[in-house]
C-alpha cells in the first residue's frame, strides 16, 4: 500500500508537468517555481531541519513538490538540453532512500515518457544519451536505496532490542529489591548472595543496553 501511494504520487507529479507544459499556463512556470519553492520550504521547515531523508517518512508530498519543482525547472531551461538535466540523476537516488527502493523504477518510465517527445527532436543522439543515462542510474540506486533500506532496518531492530533489554533488567532490578526488602530475614546468606549476582547481572544488561 505504501509503495502504491509512492507510486500514485510520483505519477501525479508527473502527469501534473505534462497537462501544465501542454496549456497556455506553461507561461507562468516562473511563478508557479516561486510558489512550489515556498511550499518545499514550509514542508522542510515542518521537518525542523531533520534532512532530504525525512521527506517520506510522514507522507510523500515533500517529494511531489521537489519532483514537480525540478522539472518544471528543466523544461524551463530547454528541456532534454537544459543545463540543470542532471538534476534529475540525483534526485532519482534521493527517490530510492525516501521511497521504497522500487519506486525508483516509477520516476524512471515517467521521466522517460514525459521528456520523449523533446527526445526525438534536434540532436536526437546527445538527447538519447542524456535520457537513455537515467535508464543506467536506476538500477544503482535502486540497489543503494535496498541496502541503505536494510541497514536502517537493522539499526531500528536493534535500538529496540536493547531498549527491550533495559526494560527487562530494570523490571528484574525492581523485582529482587522488592523481594530482599520485604524477605530479607527470612532469606539464607546464599539465597541473598544469588540474588544479589542477579542484580549485578542486571545492571550490567543495563550498561549493555547503552553502548
Amino acid at each position: 500500500m505504501k509503495l502504491l501511494l509512492q507510486a500514485f504520487v510520483l505519477v501525479l507529479s508527473f502527469v501534473a508537468v505534462f497537462v501544465w507544459e501542454q496549456t497556455p499556463l506553461s507561461g507562468f512556470t516562473i511563478q508557479a517555481l516561486a510558489v512550489l519553492v515556498i511550499l518545499y520550504l514550509l514542508f522542510a521547515a515542518r521537518k525542523k531541519g531533520q534532512g532530504f531523508l525525512t521527506m517520506g517518512g510522514d507522507g510523500p508530498w515533500g517529494i511531489f513538490i521537489l519532483n514537480t519543482i525540478i522539472l518544471l525547472l528543466i523544461f524551463a531551461t530547454g528541456s532534454v538540453s537544459s543545463p540543470v538535466f542532471f538534476l534529475l540523476y540525483f534526485l532519482g537516488f534521493g527517490i530510492a532512500f525516501v521511497f521504497e527502493p522500487p519506486a525508483i523504477f516509477v520516476f524512471l518510465i515517467g521521466a522517460v515518457l514525459i521528456f520523449l517527445p523533446d527526445t526525438l527532436a534536434g540532436d536526437v543522439t546527445g538527447n538519447i544519451l542524456r535520457v537513455g543515462s537515467l535508464l543506467l542510474i536506476s538500477p544503482l540506486a535502486y540497489f543503494f536505496g535496498r541496502e541503505y533500506r536494510r541497514s536502517d532496518k537493522e539499526e531500528n531492530d536493534m535500538e529496540a532490542l536493547s531498549e527491550r533489554t533495559k526494560e527487562a533488567a530494570d523490571t528484574i532490578s525492581e523485582d529482587i529489591e522488592e523481594v530482599i526488602k520485604d524477605e530479607k530475614e527470612n532469606l539464607k546468606e546464599e539465597d541473598m548472595e544469588k540474588l544479589n549476582e542477579i542484580l549485578e547481572e542486571t545492571e550490567d544488561l543495563r550498561l549493555e543496553s547503552k553502548k
